[in-house]
């Protein structure tokens, strides 16, 4: 078993959150919505819906990610969704205005799969190296990923106004593509049984995860803690999943101007990336039980304040709340799993678990626009949002512990 190598965890680090830094374009996609449309003659409504099937490939991005990554290595997987998600987003540069439909060949199905594919062998190969600090590196993951819109959407706005959709699409393709095929070539996961030099498990209270043999993907979704971790990925986010197209239709509805509007919205995205990393290193502290029931709490304040609060103040707040709340579970899931399954092969178990996820953006929003329109109002769809979010965090605290083998044991 290599316990120590000559691999450098920080630089592995580093090389993981460039890439998700630049993976993280895909939540500043809602910035080419409106040129796109202007360009091909389209409604807005319509370009938006090829962001919208986007989201639909990611998570099966993320389910080939972590295959490729076990099967083949973190650099062949990392350099598989770089050249798929930056191609996309070059190619759509390059689609004719005669042929708009091709972007939902280059638009939702690439750069929604590479991205998944990038997205998930980064994060994973940066955990793998910290089993004793891994809230943190899944925290810095997150919030890197969370907070690169504030970076990217600027610089992809500021494009599209100087040099027009089609180029900025083009110099943001090869910018992306560049950066994470040179930090993912020389990626890797750490090793099975890894150790970080200078560990002392004598003067430490917890055992290193990666000490305990690893459940593969089938195994994984054969066992009680993933479907409690499917379950939370599927119902946690309906509040986020209401409020995230009406972030600031919501505030206008109220009667309060476009600015603060704005505000809102930059409030959510800041309390998004501050609670991915605050609360994800965290974890390391009080455990990621502890870290999701905080995460709820935020969730279910934000519904309170939704549904009674008619001021700017508890407005805002809410949107801070959900931010943090919803933020924050995204830096839980990879330490769940890890815990419950060794980080081998985590990448995969967690796409599979994304799938949760994926099937609630198609579901709570259409019976979210149904309770709006019916009942003329949003509480009754904050109140699913409150049953929801409650089942999720109690089926995060009722995550089973499993009984993994430790690796020496079944090398004797």
């Amino acid at each position: 078993m290599q316990n120590q190598l000559t691999v450098n965890r920080n630089a592995m680090l580093i090389r993981s959150l460039i890439i998700m830094l630049f993976a993280g374009i895909i939540n500043s996609t809602a910035v080419f919505v409106s040129p796109l449309a202007a360009y091909y003659g389209w409604e807005t409504a319509a370009v938006a819906n090829v962001g919208s099937t986007m989201l639909l490939f990611w998570p099966i991005g993320s389910i080939i990610g972590g295959k490729i990554m076990a099967a083949f290595g973190a650099k062949k997987a990392t350099i598989t969704g770089a050249v798929l998600f930056g191609a996309g987003l070059l190619l759509t540069g390059l689609v004719p205005k005669y042929s708009p439909w091709l972007i939902y060949i280059t638009f939702s199905f690439m750069i929604g799969l590479g991205n998944g594919i990038a997205y998930t062998a980064a994060t994973y190969t940066a955990t793998s190296w910290f089993p004793d600090k891994i809230g943190l590196a899944s925290g810095l993951c997150m919030g890197i990923n969370g907070g690169s819109s504030a970076f990217l959407a600027p610089l992809c706005s500021y494009l599209t106004y100087a040099a027009g959709i089609k180029t900025c699409l083009l110099i943001m393709g090869t910018l992306c593509c560049a950066a994470a095929i040179i930090c993912g070539y020389g990626l890797q996961q750490a090793p099975k049984g890894y150790v970080p030099k200078g560990w002392d498990s004598s003067k430490s209270n917890k055992n290193l995860d990666s000490s305990f043999e690893s459940y593969n993907a089938s195994e994984a979704v054969k066992t009680r803690p993933f479907w409690h971790v499917f379950i939370c990925m599927a119902f946690f986010p309906t509040l986020y999943l209401i409020m995230f197209p009406r972030f600031s239709v919501f505030i206008t509805d109220k009667g309060f101007s476009v600015v603060l509007a704005t505000l809102g919205v930059s409030l959510y995205n800041i309390a998004s990336s501050v609670g991915r990393l605050g609360l994800g290193a965290l974890i390391d502290k009080i455990g990621y039980k502890k870290i999701y029931a905080i995460c709820w709490a935020c969730n279910i304040g934000s519904a309170f304040m939704l549904i009674f609060g008619n001021s700017v103040a508890s407005i805002l707040t809410a949107y801070i709340l959900i931010g943090a709340g919803f933020g924050a579970t995204n830096s839980v899931y990879p330490v769940t799993l890890t815990k419950s399954f060794g980080p081998m092969y985590t990448g995969a178990i967690y796409g599979f678990a994304l799938l949760g996820y994926m099937v609630s953006t198609q579901v709570i929003p259409r019976i979210s626009n149904l309770l709006i329109a019916s009942t003329g109002g949003y509480q009754a769809s904050f109140t699913v949002a409150l049953v929801l979010c409650t089942i999720a965090v109690a089926s995060m605290i009722l995550v089973p512990k499993l009984d993994r083998k430790k690796i020496m044991e079944n090398k004797n």
